[in-house]
């Protein structure tokens, strides 16, 4: 696990641990979508990194590269009610303005952005029902949660039961 993996410092190796987490451990269409997203980021921080370090600019750079990479395999789009509605702004703003902190906020802004918001893929199409009115998308959410820990900011909005 992870958790018991001390970090290396070389970018590329610390995100091809993660990928293997990821790719042993998530189920389904996110768990699929996190590991298309994580192998094309190994793949972009090697062609763009020296050495495995990477700055802002490097990993903004990868980061877009794996966005696209991501685009060929899902048709998810910001407004969809999917996690891209916090990947997408986590990327364009940690591009822009090479901030860490902004990044993750854009991140969660677009998490809350998709409270009462109509999806269009993933599973709440099928499963239908109520209740996405008054919470954001889970894997939006999460998204966040795991940016916003990322840049060490502390969460302040409340827990959202998901349902």
């Amino acid at each position: 696990m992870l958790s018991q993996t001390t970090l290396s410092g070389d970018a590329v190796l610390d995100v091809s641990r993660i990928t293997t987490v990821v790719e042993n451990t998530m189920d389904g269409t996110s768990g699929a979508l996190y590991a298309i997203f994580l192998n094309s980021l190994v793949h972009s921080l090697r062609q763009q990194s020296s050495a495995g370090t990477a700055d802002a600019k490097v990993w903004a750079a990868a980061l877009k590269q794996s966005t696209k990479s991501l685009s060929k395999y899902t048709p998810a789009q910001p407004g969809d009610r999917t996690l891209v509605d916090a990947l997408y702004p986590f990327v364009e703003t940690l591009s822009s303005s090479g901030d860490l902190k902004q990044a993750a906020e854009a991140a969660r802004k677009g998490a809350e952005g998709t409270k009462g918001m109509r999806a269009s893929l993933g599973r709440t199409v099928y499963i239908g029902g109520s209740g996405f009115e008054q919470v954001p998308d889970p894997g939006a959410w999460g998204l966040s949660e795991f940016f916003l820990g990322l840049a060490g900011v502390k969460s302040t909005e409340p827990d959202y039961e998901m349902v």
